[in-house]
C-alpha cells in the first residue's frame, strides 16, 4: 500500500452532520465579524448571477424583432441590453475589486481570532491531549482552507444562481436544445468533480513522502538545523531521501495528469459535436426565416453559461466538501470545554500547599513520574529540588502550577482543594519558569513585559530591579538597540534587523521576565543551566536577598548553589527520598550525599 493511501486511511472521516455544523459555525463567525460588508457582497453576488442571462435574452429578442420587422421595439430592447451589460460590468468590477480582499482578510482574522480566544480559555495541559494536538496540526497546516471559505461559498452560491438563471433562459430555446446543452454541461461538471477529487488527494501532504518534502524545506531554511546537518555531514543523505520522495509524488501527479488529458480530449469531441448540431440545425432554419437566428444566439450562449454554472457548482462543492473535513477537525477543537474560571479567591494569609498521596502518570507512560507524594510547602520558604534526570522534579512544579492534575491524591491550599480556587488567581500567585521557556520573537522590552499590564504586576518586581537580579542588564546594554532590539528571525518586519542571543543570555532575560511577572511563590526549573558558574552563583545570591517573604523553589543539578536553600528535597524515581538542609542531608550519607560527592569530585 502506498504512503499516500495509508495517509488517506488514517484520516478520521467525520459524519456529514458534523461537517455541516462546522461549516455553518465558521460562516456565522465570518458574518458576525462584519455583517455590513458580508451583506454587500451577498447583494452583489445575487445581482451578478442573473444579469448575463437577462442580457442574452433581451438581445435575442432584439434579433427576433429586427427579423420580424418590428423596428419600433428595437431601441427599447437595445436599451435593456445596454443597461444590463453596464450593471453586470459594474457588479463584476466591484465584486473583484479589493473589496473581496477586505472580506477575505476580515474572514481570515475573524476565524483565527475565534480559535485563539478559545484556546486561551482551555486549561494549560489541554494542548497536550492527543485529540487536541491532532486538531492543532490542522490549525497549523490547513488554516488556509478556512481563509478561502468565504470565497468558495460565494463561488458556490453564484454558480447555483447562475444555473437557475440559465435554466430560465433555456425556456426561450427548443426543449431538445436545453437537454442537449444540459447533458454536455453535466459531463463536463462530472469530469471536473472527478479531477478535483484526484487533485485534492494528489496534493495532500498527509503522507510520509509529503511530510518529508515539507520537513526538508524546514531544515534548509532554519539556520540552527542546517548547521547541525552540516556538522553531521548528513546533507547528501537528506537530499537522497528528498529525491526519492519527490519521484514517488511526481509519479502520482503524472498518472492524474494523463487521465485528465484523456478525459478532456473525449469531452472536447462530444462538446464540439453538440455545438455543431445546434449550429447546423438553426443555421439551416435561418435560411428559411431569420427569426431562427435569435434561437441560435440563445442556444450558443447556453453552452457557455450552462457549462460555467455547472462547473462552478461542481468545483466549489468539491472544494467545500474537502475543506469541511478540515473544518470538522478544527471545530472539534472548539467543542472542548473551556477551563472553569470561577472559584475562590486566594487567601491573604500565608499560603500553605499540601500534597496528600499525590501520584501523577503521564499519558502512555509505563510508570508514574510522581508516586504517593506527601509534602508541605509554605509561602515564605526557600526550597531546592534535586535529583537525577526523570526523578520527578519538573513534574512537581507542573503539578503546583496547575499545568497538570494529579492522577491520584489531592493538592490542598490552606486546607482546601486547589481546584476550588480561581485558576488565573493561582497562576498569578505561583509563577513557574519552565525549563524549556523561550523568548518570543519581539522587542526585548516587550518580551520582558509579557504577562503584565502596562509593565506592572501585583506580585512582581520593577523592571530595573529584575534585570539587575538576573544579570540581564549587562545583556541588554550589549545589544545594538538595548531594549528596542528585536529578538528572532522570521517575525522581524522589513527595516528591522533581528538579533540572536546565546543560551545563557536568553536564560537571564527569561528570569527577568519571571521576576517582573512575580508571584507569592516563584518556581524555577533549571533556570541557570546555560549560565557559567559565577553568573549562576551571583543570581542565587541576588535572588535570595531580594525574595523577602516570597516563597522560592529552585530545581537544579548544581549542588554548589542549591546548598544555600533552607530546605532541600531529594527526588529519586518519583519518590521524595530525603529532605532537609545541606548539612542534615550530608550527615545522612544517603542519596543527596552520593549525588553531591559525585559532582564535587569533578571540581577537585
Amino acid at each position: 500500500m502506498s504512503n499516500s493511501k495509508k495517509a488517506e486511511d488514517n484520516i478520521l472521516h467525520f459524519p456529514t452532520k458534523d461537517k455541516v455544523r462546522a461549516y455553518w459555525r465558521f460562516i456565522l463567525i465570518i458574518w458576525r465579524a462584519n455583517p455590513g460588508l458580508a451583506l454587500v457582497r451577498l447583494i452583489l453576488l445575487v445581482a451578478g448571477s442573473f444579469l448575463q442571462p437577462v442580457e442574452v435574452y433581451f438581445f435575442a429578442q432584439f434579433i427576433a424583432a429586427i427579423a420580424a420587422g418590428r423596428s419600433e421595439q428595437a431601441p427599447f430592447l437595445l436599451g435593456v441590453v445596454i443597461v444590463s451589460y453596464a450593471l453586470r460590468y459594474l457588479v463584476n468590477e466591484i465584486t473583484y475589486s479589493r473589496l473581496g480582499d477586505w472580506l477575505a482578510r476580515t474572514s481570515t482574522l475573524a476565524v483565527e481570532g475565534y480559535i485563539y480566544r478559545h484556546l486561551s480559555q482551555l486549561e494549560p495541559g489541554a494542548l497536550g491531549r492527543p485529540e487536541i494536538k491532532r486538531s492543532l496540526d490542522f490549525v497549523r497546516e490547513d488554516l488556509w482552507r478556512l481563509n478561502r471559505l468565504a470565497d468558495t461559498s460565494e463561488w458556490f452560491i453564484r454558480s447555483v444562481l447562475k444555473f437557475a438563471g440559465t435554466l430560465a433562459l433555456a425556456l426561450a430555446a427548443p426543449f431538445w436544445v436545453m437537454w442537449l446543452v444540459l447533458a454536455d454541461a453535466l459531463l463536463q461538471a462530472a469530469n471536473y468533480w472527478l479531477e478535483s477529487r484526484k487533485e485534492i488527494w494528489a496534493t495532500t501532504w498527509n503522507s510520509l513522502d509529503g511530510r518529508r518534502l515539507e520537513y526538508t524545506r524546514y531544515l534548509f531554511i532554519n539556520a540552527r538545523e542546517f548547521r547541525e546537518l552540516k556538522l553531521l555531514g548528513a546533507v547528501k543523505v537528506l537530499l537522497d531521501k528528498w529525491s526519492a520522495a519527490r519521484d514517488r509524488i511526481l509519479v502520482r501527479f503524472k498518472a492524474v495528469a494523463m487521465a485528465s488529458l484523456r478525459n478532456r480530449l473525449l469531452l472536447t469531441i462530444i462538446h464540439v459535436a453538440a455545438y455543431a448540431v445546434v449550429i447546423i440545425v438553426f443555421g439551416r432554419e435561418a435560411f428559411a426565416g431569420p427569426q431562427a437566428l435569435a434561437t441560435l444566439y440563445v442556444a450558443l450562449n447556453l453552452f457557455s453559461l450552462m457549462g460555467e454554472a455547472l462547473n462552478g457548482i461542481s468545483g466549489s462543492a468539491t472544494r467545500l466538501w474537502s475543506d469541511m473535513e478540515i473544518m470538522a477537525y478544527i471545530n472539534q477543537l472548539l467543542n472542548f470545554e473551556p477551563e472553569n474560571q470561577g472559584g475562590l479567591d486566594l487567601p491573604k494569609e500565608p499560603l500553605v500547599i499540601v500534597f496528600k498521596n499525590v501520584t501523577y502518570q503521564y499519558p502512555d507512560a509505563r510508570e508514574p513520574a510522581i508516586k504517593n507524594l506527601n509534602l508541605t510547602i509554605r509561602e515564605n520558604e526557600h526550597l531546592a529540588i534535586v535529583g537525577e534526570n526523570g526523578a520527578g522534579k519538573s513534574t512537581l512544579l507542573k503539578l503546583l502550577s496547575g499545568l497538570i492534575r494529579p492522577t491520584k491524591g489531592i493538592i490542598t491550599l490552606n486546607g482546601k482543594d486547589l481546584r476550588q480556587y480561581k485558576p488565573g488567581a493561582w497562576r498569578s500567585a505561583f509563577h513557574f519558569m519552565l525549563q524549556d521557556a523561550k523568548l518570543y520573537q519581539d522587542f526585548i522590552k516587550d518580551n520582558l513585559l509579557y504577562g503584565t499590564s502596562s509593565g506592572k504586576s501585583k506580585f512582581g518586581l520593577p523592571l530595573k530591579q529584575s534585570v539587575e537580579i538576573s544579570g540581564s542588564n549587562t545583556v541588554i546594554t550589549s545589544l545594538p538597540q538595548n531594549y528596542r532590539t528585536f529578538i528572532g528571525d522570521w517575525a522581524a518586519p522589513p527595516g528591522i534587523t533581528p538579533h540572536q542571543v546565546s543560551g545563557g543570555q536568553e536564560q537571564r532575560l527569561l528570569i527577568s521576565r519571571s521576576l517582573i511577572h512575580g508571584g507569592r511563590i516563584l518556581g524555577f526549573d533549571e533556570p541557570t543551566s546555560a549560565m557559567d558558574a559565577n553568573a549562576e552563583m551571583k543570581f542565587f545570591e541576588n535572588m535570595l536577598s531580594a525574595a523577602g517573604n516570597r516563597g522560592l523553589i529552585f530545581v537544579s543539578h548544581r549542588f554548589s548553589t542549591v546548598r544555600r536553600a533552607k530546605r532541600i528535597m531529594v527526588f529519586h524515581h518519583g519518590h521524595l527520598a530525603e529532605q532537609g538542609t545541606h548539612d542534615e542531608l550530608m550527615s545522612l550519607e544517603g542519596k543527596y550525599a552520593e549525588l553531591y560527592q559525585q559532582q564535587a569530585k569533578w571540581y577537585v
